[in-house]
């Protein structure tokens, strides 16, 4: 399990959506600059990003909990974020060359269908695909754990 502390913003049904906690310098970590991939990743992301999770132990607004995920779900997402619109866009363009021979643009228009198509199927998909995800594991009340690095570092 990959785990990070949040602390959580507002609640919903089964959900909640949390921010996720900045993490600090730690011994595996570069005792100068904390961990190098959340400072890349903040870099281009927003300031405080929220994220919906699985809430099971009924964490309310304002407390700070444990997330965590299965390496096999990590994996997974990442496979369908990347590898299906890789695979659509090269089936598209080999179907824009079967369908229209000749025509230059072909490749071109039918991997940007399928790209398109990809795009659209992961966006209609991606709660069912999110509720096998992130799951509050923990809580800690309304006080922050102290810090350090976690797995997720």
């Amino acid at each position: 399990m990959i785990d990070t502390e949040a602390q959580v913003v507002r609640t919903e049904a089964s959900h909640a959506w949390v921010v996720i906690r900045p993490h600090t310098p730690c011994g595996n970590c570069d005792p100068q600059t904390g961990c190098r991939s959340v400072a890349i990743s903040r870099m281009f992301g927003q300031a405080q990003q929220q994220y919906r999770v699985n809430n099971p132990l009924g964490a309310v607004e304002g407390e700070y909990v444990k997330v965590a995920v299965t390496e096999r779900t990590l994996l997974q997402s990442a496979l369908w974020a990347y590898g299906l619109p890789l695979v659509a866009i090269i089936l598209g363009a080999l179907l824009g060359r079967f369908l229209a021979p000749g025509v230059p643009l072909a490749e071109v228009v039918g991997a940007a269908i399928g790209f398109c198509g990809a795009f659209a199927w992961l966006r209609v998909t991606r709660h069912r695909i999110a509720d096998r995800g992130p799951i509050i594991v923990s809580r800690h009340g309304r006080t922050p754990p102290p810090r350090g690095c976690s797995s997720a570092d």
